[in-house]
């Protein structure tokens, strides 16, 4: 059960020296404001009053949920390891979020976050649409490339909506968001080797059904942008496809698909008459 970050009643703490609220409950995300950055974490298996890990989400061995002002830049296997120092209470005045969020200002840091894009609804944005679905996803442009003989990087951009999305602040982004695709030790952008073995891990998950070669579909965010990454670890093609989108735009369209899909569902779940 999750509950509602506004209506829990937290610790104190700082967490890898920084400013945060610490609660036993999971806390719902939807209710999470912006500003406010979420995160579980997760005891060892023998030792469970000792956090080990910091991720967005913690299935197996939850030990918390801690809500901080500045957001962590995870690594592409989405976890932090955490020290027996890394977590520390305070007896600090703050009991709630409102409190919490008047004490401490919000942070201009900005992350990039990879994700397993394993909702096959998500999977036809990693491909060209038409102009018109272009403008309802907020569909920029899209990148293609190569690796080469295997360790090399080229790339081709192919602009949608006549290139007029394609900002200098777009351009900064992506080139930003790239760049730590490709220094990311795990990344489907390292290198062709590690692009196989990122997509062979993943498979199950995020497999693009009916790709015309074998494919996984990932999702990568900045603050004011979504890359959905097509991955196909085939040589002598190319082996990938990052399709760009403005944030608010594709998150709106997103929200337009689950609603479709819980539409169907219930369609199909209801009895004939």
């Amino acid at each position: 059960m999750s509950y509602d970050a506004q209506k829990v009643t937290y610790q104190e703490v700082t967490i890898f020296d920084q400013p945060a609220l610490f609660t036993e409950y999971r806390v719902d995300r939807a209710t999470v404001p912006e500003g406010v950055y979420r995160y579980e974490l997760r005891h060892g298996d023998e030792d469970w009053g000792e956090p080990v890990e910091l991720a967005r989400s913690i299935f197996a061995n939850y030990y918390g949920t801690v809500l901080t002002r500045e957001p962590f830049q995870l690594p592409i296997d989405g976890w932090i390891p955490m020290e027996n120092d890394s977590l520390s209470f305070l007896d600090g005045e703050c009991r709630t979020l409102a409190e919490f969020q008047q004490k401490y200002p919000a942070s201009e840091k900005r992350v990039i976050d990879f994700f397993v894009a394993d909702d096959t609804a998500l999977h036809d944005l990693c491909y060209s649409q038409t102009e018109e679905q272009d403008k309802v996803a907020g569909c920029i442009g899209h990148l293609r490339g190569d690796f080469g003989s295997g360790k090399q990087f080229f790339t081709t951009w192919w602009p949608h909506q006549n290139d007029m999305l394609n900002t200098p602040e777009f351009k900064a982004d992506i080139d930003r968001t790239v760049n730590w695709l490709r220094e990311q030790p795990d990344s489907p952008l390292r290198d062709f080797d590690t692009m196989k073995r990122c997509c062979t891990y993943y498979q199950r998950s995020c497999a693009i059904k009916d790709a015309i070669l074998p494919s996984c579909a990932f999702l990568v965010e900045s603050k004011q942008y979504v890359y959905m990454l097509r991955c196909t670890p085939t040589k002598g093609d190319y082996n990938f496809y990052m399709y760009c989108y403005q944030r608010d735009t594709f998150e709106k369209y997103r929200a337009q698909l689950k609603a479709k899909a819980r539409s169907l569902a219930k369609k199909r779940a209801e009895p004939e008459r």
